[in-house]
């Protein structure tokens, strides 16, 4: 018997048995492999929508140089402060950001995740 697999890649016992018993058990250990592969995949997805918006990776730049309050960040964007505070409330929410309150007023600045995730993006 031939011990290639139609793709040439492996040999048949790893790559695709088969006989069903061997390919059902086969497929099993493939999905249990894959699992982890699909939660990292969806963690990166989920951590790269926080950087769809220019508004705000312009927000993450702006706290890479210093702390600002949202109304500095609202008139150097020219946005409305609804808009801002939404950003600003998803960049928190995925620990890009913290905030310092200070009387009535709170700073933002950024984590070192917020910190990581700009270098590693400024060194694409």
């Amino acid at each position: 018997m031939n011990n290639k697999c139609l793709c040439e890649s492996r040999t048949i016992e790893p790559c695709c048995p088969g006989d069903a018993k061997l390919r059902r058990e086969w497929l099993l250990n493939l999905e249990k492999e894959h699992e982890s592969l699909r939660y990292a995949s969806e963690e990166i997805t989920r951590k790269l929508r926080i950087f769809s918006s220019p508004d705000r990776v312009e927000i993450l730049l702006m706290l890479d140089r210093r702390e600002h309050c949202m109304d500095e960040i609202a008139r150097k964007l020219k946005a409305r402060k609804p808009a801002i505070s939404y950003h600003l409330e998803l960049l928190k929410r995925h620990g890009m950001i913290c905030i310092r309150k200070r009387s009535r007023f709170a700073f933002y600045c950024l984590s070192h995740e917020g910190k990581k995730a700009v270098m590693l993006f400024q060194n694409i």
